[in-house]
């Protein structure tokens, strides 16, 4: 299984190499061995290898014994949510988010709508890689029946919000141009932005998962928005990953924020209505750190991946958190990364404070952080931590995932990646100087 990446973010490969039909449906067998035969939902994104991965899972879980609520092409945060909210086994999405389209994944999901943990997620993989595949007989083989509509309830979800006002936001008429990547998020997006009052120019909405752009919404990515945005004259401008749970901003003038902005924009918002403890991970800009101590609540980080965060949320009774990736997460809905809840908050907050996204954005403390990816498939601590500290003196340690230092003039973290073949390398200062010199420091040590 070369190749097959396997941990908190699921089980990913490249398709017809290390994620084969064979693999699928072992995977699929392991998980539901840990389901009891309770039903399970089922999604997915819109990639072309999409219904091939999706037949070989529902031949693994029915083989097993579950039965499956087939919900189709929708977002990942629908179907957490959906299943928190009912008594199934848990759910499984068929898409591989932000990794090119050579790719796809399975992402296992809990009973209570929560990617499965470290310990849960580590005893299905033992499953698979050590067991054979518990199938049922004929007698007790699963069914497949059409699912719940998770995008309605995901959508009625988000506007009971108690700091979601729609009425309020309608009347300003906001007029944005939404990018969907050609993914699972765009028509719920779009008939959200439509609950809430905005004239939405579509670009990129059709569910083709031909992915036009590159997946990740990062702001070099996202050109074709920004151009739009300046064309049209929008207020602002929002850029969708495949499956629907990652955010990008752009604002009225056209200028791609980072896709950090995101998760430091919900944390300011929600903090100002409904102040408590936040959580974001490892990699996550100082930006979150400093809005916490601004409201004088508690901070945490947790290793990278939402599993991560949304157990720390948990176990820390977090009002808001989330990853810089564009991932905002709201307890006050379900803590999961959600792009949807992050349109939803964004325009809120520019209608309370009668600014733009540029206004807004300025009004936020500012870093400059890089983030790099370099091809490699392990990462050498010690080395790093011993070459950084004679560079830069002591600093303070998390060795959780990867290395990350911590010093007054910045952070480094670096650590493999949970879903590609790569270290990721991120720095971050006050200056883009001093961001460089951090981030040449610890490249030079990896090139060693």
């Amino acid at each position: 299984m070369k190749g097959l990446k396997l941990g908190v973010s699921g089980a990913r490969g490249i398709v017809g190499a290390s994620l084969t039909p064979d693999v699928v449906v072992r995977l699929a067998a392991a998980y539901a061995a840990g389901r009891r035969g309770r039903p399970i939902l089922v999604g997915g994104d819109t990639r072309p290898t999409g219904p091939m991965v999706r037949h070989a899972l529902l031949a693994g879980l029915t083989a097993s014994g579950c039965s499956v609520l087939d919900c189709g092409i929708c977002p990942t945060p629908s179907v957490l949510y959906a299943a928190s909210r009912r008594r199934t086994g848990g759910g499984v999405l068929v898409t591989a988010s932000h990794n090119p389209i050579e790719w796809n994944a399975l992402k296992f999901v809990n009973e209570e709508g929560f990617f499965l943990g470290a310990a849960e997620g580590a005893e299905m993989i033992r499953r698979f890689r050590e067991e054979e595949p518990a199938y049922v007989p004929y007698d007790r083989v699963g069914t497949v029946a059409t699912g719940p509509d998770v995008e309605a309830e995901h959508l009625d979800g988000i506007l009971r919000l108690p700091w979601i006002d729609a009425a309020r936001v309608a009347k300003r008429e906001w007029k944005v141009v939404l990018d969907g990547c050609g993914g699972a998020g765009a028509r719920l997006a779009r008939e959200l932005l439509a609950r809430l009052g905005c004239a939405v120019e579509p670009l990129h909405c059709e569910p083709s998962g031909a992915f036009p752009r590159p997946p990740e919404p990062k702001p070099e990515n996202l050109t074709d928005l920004s151009a739009e945005v300046r064309r049209s004259g929008a207020d602002a401008g929002f850029a969708l990953d495949p499956d629907g749970d990652r955010l990008a901003l752009v604002t009225g003038e056209g200028r791609p924020l980072s896709e950090e902005r995101t998760v430091s924009i919900a944390i300011d918002f929600v903090l100002a209505r409904d102040p408590g403890p936040v959580v974001v991970n490892l990699s996550t800009t100082r930006c979150a750190e400093d809005l916490a101590a601004r409201y004088g609540v508690p901070f945490h980080r947790t290793p990278v991946g939402e599993a991560h965060v949304a157990e720390g949320m948990r176990r820390h009774e977090a009002v808001v958190g989330g990853e810089g990736n564009g991932g905002a997460m709201v307890a006050a809905l379900h803590p999961m990364r959600d792009a949807a809840v992050g349109m939803a908050i964004v325009l809120q907050a520019m209608t309370d404070a009668d600014r733009g996204l540029e206004e807004i954005d300025a009004s936020l403390p500012s870093y400059v952080l890089l983030k790099k990816v370099l091809p490699a498939e392990t990462l050498d601590e010690g080395a790093l931590v011993a070459s950084l500290g004679r560079r830069f003196g002591e600093g303070s340690e998390d060795r959780r995932d990867g290395v990350r230092l911590a010093w007054e003039r910045g952070w480094i973290h670096a650590r493999p990646s949970n879903t590609e073949p790569v270290v990721r390398v991120l720095a971050e200062a006050a200056t883009r100087e001093a961001a460089e010199e951090l981030q040449r420091a610890v490249i030079e040590v990896l090139a060693r």
